[in-house]
């Protein structure tokens, strides 16, 4: 298999360790040295990592919100 094959996988994660991974993420953004110290797809890359996990989070809270409504 070489670097520029298809692959794709899959992460279970628990609420909290989706917000502890954005943080880090956010961090990282904020103290990325930019291009060209670095590539500029890897920041473009932490962004798109973010918006994933905001998606997660908010996917999270519409289900239990849901759930409560349902409980009540």
């Amino acid at each position: 298999m070489t670097d520029d094959q298809d692959f794709e996988g899959t992460l279970h994660l628990d609420i909290k360790s989706v917000y502890a991974l954005r943080d880090a993420l956010r961090y990282l953004k904020q103290v990325w040295p930019g291009s060209p110290a670095r590539p500029a797809e890897e920041q473009e890359f932490i962004d798109q990592m973010i918006t994933v996990l905001n998606q997660l989070s908010l996917e999270h809270s519409f289900v239990f919100l849901d759930q409560e409504k349902r409980n009540d």
